[in-house]
């Protein structure tokens, strides 16, 4: 009875590993094409708040497939997203104990209210085919002046760089992935935040997200080789 139980322990260890080893590549990816299916197609901040009639407008002409496409994905990251944080976490954890809580927190903070915004999506799209913009307009102009939803935006803004600036020191500094991979997610936070945003570029957004994710396919591959719910032994040049 022993062994069976502990067979299906190590069993299920090995499921939740190779779970998150997937889950931390993907979200990336699927970050990526939200920002490249989002109807202001080439707008890094779609669904913009600043121009509503616009995006009205560009909700209700997105082709159809690509449309739904969009809400599969957004469906999709409303639950991957905070887990993709965490995943890396598991990986640098135990020699870089509290820049990956850093990481983690923030990118805990950034992912989750994604809930909103995947949520904010699918009313977008009903609304843009209700067509009754000017109504809809001013109560989505309402909507983002309460200070509660300026509060959420701003969780989502930069507890998603941070937490990717962070995690990529931390796998810097644990040496548990060659130090390219750990270089390419930290240089990512810019590009998709500062650099997208400020030029006006969705592609650079959507190259910080595929940056991420070939960043990560090293960390992947170290937690499904060696199981690191348990994490490596703390000894050693890459502990801080």
């Amino acid at each position: 009875m022993t062994s069976v139980s502990s067979r299906q322990m190590e069993n299920a260890h090995r499921l939740l590993i190779w779970f998150f080893a997937v889950v931390i590549v993907a979200t990336p990816l699927l970050m990526a094409s939200w920002f490249a299916l989002c109807p202001q197609y080439g707008d890094p901040s779609c669904p913009t708040n600043a121009r509503p009639l616009a995006m009205l407008a560009a909700y209700r002409i997105a082709p159809a497939g690509l449309m739904q496409a969009f809400l599969a994905v957004n469906l999709a990251v409303a639950y991957l997203f905070p887990l993709g944080y965490l995943g890396m976490g598991l990986v640098a954890w135990r020699r870089s104990p509290w820049l990956t809580a850093l990481g983690v927190g923030c990118g805990w903070v950034g992912a989750i209210v994604w809930g909103y915004i995947a949520d904010q999506s699918f009313l977008l799209t009903q609304m843009a085919h209700a067509q009754h913009d000017a109504e809809f307009a001013a109560l989505e102009t309402a909507y983002f002046a309460d200070w509660h939803i300026l509060v959420v935006a701003t969780g989502w803004v930069v507890g998603h760089l941070l937490g990717y600036l962070f995690l990529g020191i931390a796998l810097l500094r644990s040496k548990l992935v060659p130090a390219w991979s750990a270089a390419m997610i930290i240089a990512a936070a810019p590009i998709m935040g500062p650099l997208a945003y400020g030029l006006n570029q969705n592609a650079l957004q959507i190259l910080g997200y595929l940056m991420v994710a070939v960043g990560c396919v090293p960390a992947a591959r170290f937690l499904g080789r060696s199981g690191a719910a348990n994490g490596p032994e703390t000894n050693g040049p890459g502990l801080r």
